[in-house]
């Protein structure tokens, strides 16, 4: 394509990489079309009348109680909006491993741009499904939009695993990865200007954002090719990469069958499953309830509300960038082994954020203090990213799409309970109420680290490939996108 023939010569910019920033903006608008609902809902939903926190922090000034407030479309108890927010990952847990495995057999391009499609259909649908069928149809759709993105996160892991070399994994593969926390700080920073620009007309933020899904998945489907073979341009110094990489990783015949018993059983992978159920556990909880606290108990303006938390989505993104340069230099200059990277940025991804959420509740009213605790906390979570994220890929190159739906998928168990288990500890936001929901947030996170460090590993697993296949195939038909 002519286009990618001008991004190599005039911007010296490698298919690998344009593959990893094109993979990294669908993920980016994925989170934003998956959480713009979580920010949509402060003002779409009428708070149910509760008797006063006397603990609560007094209100901003202009937006006091005594204020005239405008009446919201829709009156949902906390239970039932726990419900809602959870119902998304009724169905992302449910297409993890099929998305991953379906990746593995015909490509994660044809998987993305089906999926990523889907996603902006039913983003642009959730006005007139929720103004139409109300609570259960809302529940319908959020279920559907989850089986949707259950495809495409697990098709990512193909992405990384096929088109980065090792060397390149930790810096590469984080800023794939790290397309969640880049949706994460747009959704906060444009959907909350958005409803403060807009007020009342909160479907102007759904139809904005399923627009750029849909231009996103046109312009993939246009510019990326199935396998790197069919792509005939390409460099000789990339091709030779490529080539190195996968005679390193010994990318062999795959078995007919994926080895399930073998990977079931393994404690590294389980040491993978374990410790995103504690990093999903958080982040679910900072994403879909933290900006129902910030407005309830630190009574922040939406539009404020939305600054604060798309600054520490920017923070954790940028942590995320530093660290995966950091450890592919640390690597290559041989000062830290991978199984040590891995773990120590796995362990400052799990106690940071939870001493944050700790110290935000712990900082009276004090809203500067709570907000710098969130921000600074919350952005270590961006560690996970040259850690976490991208062990799956050391443990299995072949198998990396199964192995990442497989942490994903038990891991997204967090968002189904997170949401629910807060609606219920919380009925009235009180401040005691938050600080007991992170207080088991913290017990949750770090227990789940302990276990990862005992059992975490980074060395490629003997039933990447099969054993009684030695020889290599000649012409590697290697899925990319």
């Amino acid at each position: 394509m002519r286009f990618l023939k001008v991004l190599n010569c005039c911007f010296f910019i490698p298919h690998r990489i344009y593959v990893c920033i094109i993979a990294f903006l669908g993920l980016t608008i994925c989170y934003i079309m998956r959480f713009s609902f979580s920010m949509a809902m402060t003002e779409m939903v009428q708070a149910p009348p509760i008797p006063e926190d006397p603990n609560a922090c007094p209100y901003q000034p202009g937006h006091g109680k005594n204020v005239t407030k405008k009446k919201l479309e829709f009156q949902w108890t906390e239970y039932q909006q726990g419900i809602t927010h959870s119902s998304f990952f009724w169905g992302y847990a449910l297409t993890q491993v099929p998305g991953g495995m379906l990746a593995e057999r015909i490509g994660a391009k044809p998987v993305l741009t089906i999926f990523v499609g889907l996603t902006s259909i039913g983003c642009a649908l959730t006005p007139i499904i929720t103004r139409t069928f109300d609570f259960i149809g809302l529940i319908l759709l959020r279920i559907t939009i989850g089986l949707a993105q259950g495809f495409v996160y697990a098709s990512l892991h193909l992405v990384v695993a096929n088109w980065v070399p090792k060397q390149e994994r930790g810096t590469w593969g984080t800023v794939v990865f790290s397309g969640a926390h880049a949706g994460n700080t747009l959704n906060n920073l444009f959907t909350g200007l958005m409803l403060s620009w807009f007020p009342g007309n909160w479907p102007v933020v759904f139809y904005v954002w399923a627009s750029l899904g849909a231009l996103w998945t046109i312009v993939f489907s246009l510019t990326t090719y199935a396998f790197p073979t069919d792509y005939k341009d390409m460099s000789e110094k990339e091709a030779a990469i490529l080539t190195a990489y996968l005679d390193e990783t010994s990318r062999k015949e795959k078995a007919a069958n994926t080895p399930w018993k073998s990977i079931m059983t393994s404690l590294p992978v389980w040491a993978i499953i374990v410790a995103m159920i504690g990093h999903d556990w958080g982040l679910f909880a900072l994403v879909t309830d933290v900006p129902k606290f910030m407005k309830s108990v630190l009574h922040f303006h939406v539009k404020n509300n939305g600054y604060a938390n798309a600054m520490t989505f920017f923070s954790m993104w940028l942590i995320a960038i530093f660290s995966g340069l950091t450890v592919d230099l640390l690597q290559r200059k041989q000062y830290l082994k991978r199984i040590h990277s891995r773990k120590i940025c796995t362990t400052i991804a799990s106690v940071g954020p939870s001493l944050g959420l700790l110290g935000s509740v712990y900082s009276g009213c004090n809203v500067i203090a709570a907000t710098i605790s969130l921000i600074l906390g919350m952005s270590t979570m961006g560690f996970f990213y040259p850690s976490l994220k991208v062990n799956p890929i050391d443990l299995s190159v072949n198998y990396a799409g199964t192995l990442g739906a497989l942490g994903h998928g038990i891991g997204a168990i967090s968002g189904i309970i997170v949401p629910y288990l807060i609606g219920y500890l919380t009925p009235n936001s009180y401040m005691e109420e938050w600080r007991l929901v992170f207080w088991i947030t913290f017990g949750v996170m770090s227990l789940t680290n302990i276990f990862y460090i005992i059992f975490a590993s980074a060395d490629l697993q003997p039933w990447n490939t099969p054993k009684e296949k030695e020889e290599k195939s000649e012409d590697p038909k290697v899925r990319i996108t």
